[in-house]
């Protein structure tokens, strides 16, 4: 599934004589609104007259992108201040726990909602908030993880033999804490990929990408033009659903507690 979107995405080009330019603001064409499919649009129009199929097709990259960026930033900071938390714990892991605490009071999606307009609706702002605000999140769980970890004797002996911190948390404690980050790496990039859908729904998207969520926006409201929106949304499905049954088949492969 995700093979098939990034087959989208990679060859997009090629796949459809549409440019992002013809299929994005202002280059709209008012006089062709919910063209039903035909052969010059297979899967119609939108309401501003582009082409479903195009945009689905050059929406597959903007899917993409903003499942991998969020994800990325998110767990990167996750795994740096998660490690530092959990190995040198005391006043240190109390502070940067409290702060995650502080920061787990305010909803992910309604801060975007705020800043983003503050800093200017681009796409990769939007990503990189998303991404910045994932941190405290994922460095609680890497916290709980490299807790679980630090207790193994082959830890212990690294710090009886004398090897400095930061080369036991980053060379013997995060190593064995990998196979859960990576499995929570690709669910982390299908609930990504929904809230920029959730944003570009609402109208804060970057209208110089073809996204699904603005598509799904475009077609609200017109039930003669249902096409507008069940192909957007059938390939943000299959994009979520494929990140989360990768995830999963990773937690079959890699988990050694399931095969016990």
């Amino acid at each position: 599934m995700i093979l098939f979107i990034a087959f989208l995405g990679m060859f997009a080009p090629w796949l459809t004589p549409f440019t992002v330019d013809n299929l994005t603001p202002p280059d709209f064409l008012p006089e062709t609104p919910f063209l039903l499919p035909s052969a010059d649009h297979p899967l119609g129009t939108t309401e501003y007259g582009f082409d479903i199929l195009g945009r689905i097709i050059w929406g597959a990259r903007t899917a993409l992108t903003a499942a991998a960026l969020p994800v990325i930033i998110g767990t990167v900071g996750g795994l740096a201040i998660g490690t530092i938390s959990a190995y040198f714990g005391g006043k240190i892991d109390s502070l940067i726990m409290r702060f995650c605490d502080f920061w787990f009071s305010f909803p992910t999606l309604i801060l975007v909602i705020i800043v983003a307009p503050l800093i200017g609706n681009n796409l990769y702002n939007i990503l990189i908030l998303f991404g910045l605000f994932g941190i405290p999140g994922s460095a609680r769980w890497v916290r709980a993880l490299v807790l679980q970890v630090k207790q193994n004797v082959y830890v212990e002996a690294a710090v009886t033999s004398g090897a400095e911190k930061f080369k036991v948390m980053f060379k013997h404690v995060l190593p064995n804490a990998l196979s859960p980050i990576i499995i929570g790496f690709f669910g982390g990039m299908a609930g990504a990929i929904l809230g920029f859908v959730g944003i570009a729904f609402l109208g804060l998207g970057d209208a110089s990408f073809a996204d699904w969520g603005t598509d799904i926006n475009y077609g609200r409201g017109h039930w003669g033009a249902y096409y507008a929106v069940f192909w957007p949304g059938l390939f943000i499905a299959i994009t979520a659903v494929g990140f989360m049954l990768i995830g999963d088949g990773l937690r079959d492969a890699l988990d050694p507690r399931l095969h016990i």
